[in-house]
């Protein structure tokens, strides 16, 4: 009897090992899992107007026709190094376009990826951008205005139109720049003329048809001030001439 006893103790005592080490097994297992679960999960945000820094001699060349801004899908684990990188005033990454070994011409280059913090990953698009790249040169260039009659209220015409700045320095690349007729100072189409007007006009360089051309104008803008007269008042002084 005291044998049958021994053997019950023993086949239950290694029957609750046997449950015990099933049990420890399995609540491992799932805490392994766990863990890789949170390791594994990822997080994607998108920057839909990230600027190019483009290195290029500035000195010698003049770039344009390309987009300034590109979209970066930035994804990682750590939700704190993403948020940082979202916000441009804690950003350390950057979009780099390197034009330093580029001639005149037009040119595909491609976009990178610099001082990406560790654990993030980034893709970039467009990926590549195309640049014209030509030769720097400047010139003195008149100042003129057109005051669309959309911007006036009715009954009134221009009498008198003074700028600032008759003559502006225009920078672009030579063939560009051979196009410049004029620099046209620019009156905000939100601007609606009742009365005298003054402000400041943003420059832009247009070619004989009166498309803008790209350049850099020093000064960017000018001070413009229109004199406003009644345009009944001039039909009845042409009238009394005649």
């Amino acid at each position: 009897m005291k044998n049958r006893k021994q053997i019950w103790y023993i086949i239950s005592s290694i029957f609750f090992a046997g449950v015990l080490f099933i049990y420890a097994t399995t609540t491992n297992y799932q805490n392994n899992s766990n863990a890789r679960q949170t390791t594994s999960e990822t997080y994607t945000n998108t920057l839909p107007s990230v600027p190019i820094d483009i290195k290029y001699d500035s000195e010698k060349y003049f770039i344009s026709g390309f987009s300034s801004e590109v979209s970066v899908v930035l994804t990682g684990s750590n939700r704190v190094t993403l948020a940082s990188e979202m916000q441009e005033s804690t950003r350390k990454f950057k979009v780099v376009a390197d034009l330093t070994k580029a001639t005149e011409g037009t040119r595909e280059v491609p976009l990178a990826i610099k001082n990406l913090p560790s654990g993030l990953t980034a893709t970039v698009t467009p990926a590549k951008i195309t640049v014209k790249v030509g030769k720097k040169a400047s010139k003195t260039v008149e100042v003129k205005t057109t005051i669309s009659s959309a911007q006036l209220a009715d009954g009134l015409m221009v009498d008198r139109v003074t700028v600032g700045d008759n003559k502006v320095t225009v920078t672009s690349d030579e063939d560009t720049l051979a196009k410049v007729d004029h620099v046209e100072a620019v009156v905000p189409t939100s601007e609606k003329i009742s009365a005298n007007y003054s402000g400041n006009a943003p420059l832009q360089a247009v070619d004989a048809n009166g498309t803008v051309l790209p350049s850099v104008i020093t000064p960017y803008e000018t001070t413009i001030k229109i004199t406003v007269k009644s345009s009944s008042s001039s039909s009845s002084s042409t009238s009394s001439s005649k």
